[in-house]
């Protein structure tokens, strides 16, 4: 069957939406640094919260670091590559590229010594609240009761 114009046309439209919602879910990875790192030690501190209290799994700050990299290169840095090729910024598009790459070497840099930075500050800022420790009891050995509560 042939495809006729205005079904190109909305194919094409509906990838530069798709680029764009992707886009804006990771917008701070493609800005200047201090938006990235900022936004970065907030998700972070959100994650640690959730292992902290019992309801993430793993430690985050075990391979945060290497978890960016992969996250620029496989994932951030190719969007940005859409986004140019599709032009819908036009010629910001290049400059969200740059900001993306320009990130990641920086990362690369500084990125271990920022894991520990934002550890060291969720610490300090959780130090006696509850639930700013994880509990020695992990979620193999906690109560089925308790399992069953979390679930609801």
């Amino acid at each position: 069957a042939k495809v006729n114009k205005k079904e190109t046309s909305n194919r094409k439209a509906t990838i530069v939406i798709e680029h764009l919602i992707q886009a804006s879910d990771v917008a701070h990875t493609m800005q200047h640094w201090h938006v990235y790192v900022k936004w970065n030690r907030k998700l972070f501190h959100e994650m640690y919260t959730a292992y902290a209290n019992g309801r993430g799994e793993k430690d985050p700050s075990e391979g945060w670091y290497e978890g960016e990299l992969g996250f620029f290169d496989f994932y951030v840095i190719p969007l940005a590559k859409k986004l140019e090729e599709c032009g819908v910024f036009g010629v910001s598009s290049e400059e969200y590229l740059d900001y993306a790459k320009a990130n990641r070497s920086e990362w690369e840099s500084k990125g271990k010594g920022l894991v520990k930075q934002y550890l060291e500050d969720y610490r300090k800022n959780h130090a006696g609240k509850p639930g700013s420790e994880r509990s020695s009891v992990g979620p193999s050995e906690t109560s089925s009761s308790t399992r069953e509560q979390d679930s609801l």
